[in-house]
């Protein structure tokens, strides 16, 4: 099955700094001759002899498997959970594995403001795969897309803006998160966060932490910072002010209370990492 969208634009959609030209849904059953769908000319390609667009497209893949190629990238597996940057004016093939088939999503857009997000966040050409996972988060943003392209009402454009949006920062931070999500130490650093989080009204050392998530200090700071982008202590720092600040907003305890609470060694000490931390004294919060 093929649902496939190719939109026109308006010349006061570039105004928002980008426009959307495709977006489609397509399974492609085993055996099949790929592509296939109705194309318009500048879209057409074969994957012996590939193709060069004037746009970016994301592709992901949904279910089944296939291979990429691209100008820099020689031809590599392609798999379920996998996103792929096309580049404008980069040459590039692919295809499902006519043993598998695969589902893919995609949509395919050009403008100032996504050529500086792919410039900064994607500037690997080398590296246009980026594995993320099958995640309900990306299958429903490009048919979400595809509803929308599909009833184009006044400014629907400015939608689709909206999905290319989420979709690329959705990759980015699942490429990001993936390895900490399905690596080994990732139950170690929630179990070191459920102890901070539990512990949060007493002062505890970090070595204590590290050995509750079952790891040497050195190798937990490193790996905790990482998945954080935090310190241990400063983390745990944060935790305490975000609890200040509820008892601040939701108590009528003093200042002096809460830092005792808080596991504060004095209120002087509190009202400093406070004004650190916020920017301003806890009355002054208080107060708003």
């Amino acid at each position: 099955m093929a649902t496939i969208k190719y939109l026109l634009t308006h010349a006061s959609d570039a105004k928002w700094g980008i426009t959307v030209n495709t977006v489609g849904l397509q399974d492609v059953p085993v055996g099949s001759n790929y592509p296939i769908g109705e194309h318009p000319e500048d879209y057409l390609f074969s994957p012996k002899k590939g193709r060069v667009l004037r746009e970016s497209q994301i592709i992901y893949i949904i279910k089944g498997s296939g291979w990429f190629e691209s100008a820099h990238l020689p031809r590599t597996k392609l798999q379920a959970g996998d996103a792929v940057i096309l580049y404008p004016y980069e040459w590039h093939s692919y295809s499902p594995d006519p043993a598998t088939g695969w589902s893919e999503a995609w949509i395919g857009f050009v403008g100032k403001w996504t050529d500086t997000l792919l410039a900064q966040f994607f500037p690997d050409k080398s590296h246009p795969i980026h594995q993320v996972g099958v995640t309900n988060a990306l299958c429903q943003a490009y048919e979400q897309a595809y509803e929308v392209a599909l009833n184009p009402l006044p400014a629907y454009q400015q939608q689709l803006l909206g999905y290319v949006g989420l979709i690329i920062t959705t990759i980015y931070a699942r490429s990001q998160q993936l390895p900490y999500l399905t690596g080994p130490d990732m139950a170690g650093i929630n179990l070191a966060i459920k102890y901070m989080r539990q512990h949060i009204n007493a002062g505890i050392r970090m070595e204590d932490v590290s050995a509750e998530a079952g790891m040497g200090y050195s190798k937990f700071r490193k790996v905790f910072r990482d998945y954080t982008g935090f310190p241990p202590a400063q983390y745990f720092l944060h935790l305490k002010m975000e609890r200040a600040k509820d008892y601040l907003l939701g108590t009528n305890l003093s200042c002096k209370e809460i830092s005792y609470r808080l596991g504060f060694d004095s209120a002087s000490y509190f009202n400093k990492m406070f004004r650190v931390y916020q920017g301003c004294t806890p009355l002054e919060f208080r107060k708003g």
